[in-house]
């Protein structure tokens, strides 16, 4: 029996939705770590031992995947799937390039696979798909991403989540003897297989540059949930406005309690959801969860953090 699916553009969409999961501990400390020697850079830089290249070049081999369900792939002819990769590809290198970084864009796959296209068999989809080592980016552009709501009786459609880095060494203070070499380095551990398997991006194929979903269809929920790959977090991370709470563990992004829905400048207003912090909410800052025309930047400290992360998590791996 055929799998039933609903077509995306029947789903009603109001505001962005991401399902990337929670940090782990070890990502957790790692912010709190490069977030301290940020502010003791600024405050005593002759301090701070670790010495990161803001200027470094990063340069991101992408794989592009496009699933699609069997209804659907009447949409999907070469030339439009190579339109929108190519866009797509734009959009990320556009967003990232300022800081040094670039994804070069590998050949694409594309896939007709009802369950792959609806994420119902996710790992089965990305042990035959995914390409690369673990500095490697894998996007996986799903025309039905989807998700059980609570309740269990509708999908409710996700925009995208991806992958927080996780770590794949031994830090210094933890590496166990017997992981240690004759001149007292440490040995990698090598990477599990699902983790590697596991690491990439799924974004609802509609949020490619003119595919067709209004608010959110210029390219930008890629370049959201990349900056997770990245290791960066949600500017409402915490969602506190509690001057204790670290957020985002970013000192330029103002601190935030909500989410952001929509654009508020374009609708006429400024949303400060702690007004006794300093500054307004940063709805026009990719992690956030305003829509495609409200993004447009990241931050100095996020490029920063971005390096600290490549560095310590992805490069080389």
């Amino acid at each position: 029996m055929p799998l039933v699916v609903r077509n995306e553009s029947a789903i009603p969409k109001t505001s962005r939705i991401c399902g990337t999961g929670p940090p782990s501990e070890h990502l957790l400390n790692a912010h709190s770590t490069f977030h301290q020697e940020g502010r003791m850079a600024r405050e005593a830089p002759e301090l701070v031992a670790r010495k990161t290249n803001v200027a470094q070049e990063i340069i991101v081999d992408t794989y592009i995947h496009v699933v699609t369900t069997s209804d659907q792939a009447w949409q999907y002819n070469s030339k439009k799937l190579a339109g929108l990769v190519a866009n797509q590809s734009d959009v990320l290198n556009t967003a990232y390039s300022s800081f040094n970084i670039t994804f070069r864009t590998q050949p694409y796959t594309y896939t007709i696979h009802d369950s792959w296209a609806t994420d119902l068999d996710d790992k089965a989809m990305k042990t035959a798909l995914r390409q690369g080592n673990y500095s490697a980016l894998n996007i996986y552009f799903q025309t039905n991403l989807s998700t059980p709501s609570p309740a269990g009786t509708m999908a409710s459609t996700l925009l995208g989540y991806c992958t927080l880095p996780t770590n794949v060494t031994y830090t210094p203070a933890s590496c166990p003897p017997q992981n240690r070499t004759d001149s007292g380095q440490c040995q990698k551990i090598p990477l599990a297989t699902s983790t590697y398997i596991n690491d990439g991006c799924n974004v609802l194929a509609a949020t490619m540059p003119n595919n067709g979903l209004d608010s959110y269809q210029q390219g930008k929920t890629a370049v959201h949930e990349v900056g997770h790959w990245f290791g960066l977090l949600h500017t409402f991370m915490g969602e506190s406005c509690d001057p204790s709470d670290p957020g985002d563990f970013v000192d330029d992004t103002a601190q935030e309690s909500a989410s952001t829905d929509g654009c508020p400048p374009l609708e006429g207003y400024t949303k400060d959801s702690c007004p006794d912090s300093p500054g307004t909410d940063p709805v026009h800052n990719f992690m956030d969860y305003s829509n495609d025309e409200c993004y447009t930047d990241f931050t100095d400290d996020q490029k920063l953090r971005m390096v600290n992360m490549w560095n310590l998590y992805r490069s080389g791996n």
